[in-house]
């Protein structure tokens, strides 16, 4: 069950809880059509942005780029503890913040996708 939560920051422990799982993303075409698949490059930008490299310009970047509508969960089956954001997606090329954002990775070509926290929910 999925319980949305209360705004839209990331608390401390729902940050390290993202940039310690695995998160799987979730686009879809302007058809409706779901992609799902783990980012492993998915971060916290901060505590209302999550950010990842785009660097296999498949069906993620091609659905993002359609339907800018994503969600990006992660969970710790373990535990039984997950949590979902579903936000707009910003997809940055050879601008600024993308070369700024990819300075020191090991990249040689990519996008930096931003990902606003519009919604938290916590899974159970």
């Amino acid at each position: 069950m999925a319980k949305l939560l209360d705004g839209t920051t990331l608390t401390d422990e729902q940050q390290q809880f993202f940039n310690d799982s695995m998160v799987f993303l979730s686009t879809s075409d302007t058809t409706g059509h779901p992609q799902l698949g783990p980012k492993g490059s998915l971060h916290v930008l901060d505590a209302n942005h999550l950010i990842y490299f785009e660097y296999t310009f498949d069906h993620a970047y091609a659905n993002v780029k359609a339907n800018d509508h994503v969600a990006a969960a992660a969970w710790d089956v373990k535990n039984h503890l997950a949590f979902r954001v579903n936000g707009t997606a910003h997809l940055h090329e050879d601008d600024d913040f993308a070369k700024k954002a990819l300075e020191g990775s090991k990249l040689d070509h990519a996008a930096v996708v931003v990902i606003d926290v519009e919604q938290i929910f916590a899974l159970a």
